[in-house]
Formats: structure tokens, sequence, C-alpha cells
């Protein structure tokens, strides 16, 4: 104690008391106020940072969604049509298939029609040539039987000649 007896002058203790007394008043009034309302600032500009951040991720959010579900009417409008150009697809391939049929039912009856026409036709050209050759074998006839003898060669000839023309 000797030591702090001898080394400690009481006047410089109390000018250096009063020295730091003053400092740290007029600190206290001069910066400790400005300090803290600098640091009050601050703290609240970073508070209102975070805020907007947090707001930026909640409009990211429902954008997201909003994307999300606009993508996702979009892909079942896709869906829907496409269905749609299926059906229509199928409908134009059936109507196609039904008018093929009727065209080649049409065509068949007519090819029908036509050959029974044709038959038709045959039939009475055959009336016709039988009934020219019934007249001529019996002209034929009529005139061998004038002649007996020839009249049997002459039946033969006739009918080959008539097998000849069928």
């Amino acid at each position: 104690m000797e030591f702090f007896a001898k080394n400690i002058i009481p006047g410089e203790v109390l000018v250096q008391l009063i020295a730091f007394l003053i400092v740290f008043f007029s600190l206290k009034a001069f910066a400790w106020k400005p300090l803290q309302a600098s640091l009050a600032s601050r703290r609240e500009k970073i508070r209102s940072d975070l805020q907007e951040i947090e707001e930026a991720k909640r409009e990211i959010e429902r954008l997201r969604q909003e994307y999300g579900e606009h993508l996702q009417k979009i892909e079942d409008e896709a869906r829907a049509k496409l269905q749609q150009a299926v059906h229509e697809g199928r409908e134009i391939a059936r109507q196609i298939q039904d008018k093929a049929r009727e065209e080649s039912q049409a065509a068949f009856a007519k090819a029908k029609e036509n050959l029974d026409l044709e038959v038709a036709k045959a039939r009475i050209t055959l009336r016709r040539e039988i009934g020219d050759l019934a007249l001529r074998v019996s002209e034929k006839v009529i005139r061998e039987r004038l002649d007996a003898n020839r009249e049997q060669d002459k039946v033969l000839e006739i009918l080959d000649q008539l097998e000849n023309t069928l």
C-alpha cells in the first residue's frame, strides 16, 4: 500500500476524474444520441429489408403457384383438345368407311344390274340365233328331204355346224 500512497497524487486523480467526467458527459450529449439514432435507423432498415425479402418470397411463391395452376390448365386444355381431335379423327374415319361402304354397295348393285342386263341381252340374242338356226335347219331339212340319200349326212353336217356356231 505504500506504493500506492507514494505514487498516487490526489490532485492528479481529481483532475483526471474531472476530465473523464467532462469527456464522458460531452460524448454522451453529443455523440451517444446520434450514435444511438444511427444504430436505431440501421436496425429499422435491416428489419424493413427483411420484411421486403419475406414479402418478395411470398410473392414469388404465389406467382409460382399461379404459374403451376396456369401450366396445369394449359396441359388440361391441350389434353382435352387432343382427345377432341382423336374423337373427330375417329368420327371422320367412320364417315369415310361408311361412305366407302355405301359407294362399294352402289357399285356392286350397278355391276349386278349391268350383268343382269347383259345376261338378258345374251339370252335374247341366243333366242334369236336359235330361232334363225332352227329356221335354217328346217329349210335345209326340207330341201334335203327331197333328196333322201343325202338326208342323213346333211343332218350330221348341220349338227356339226350348230355345234361350231354355239
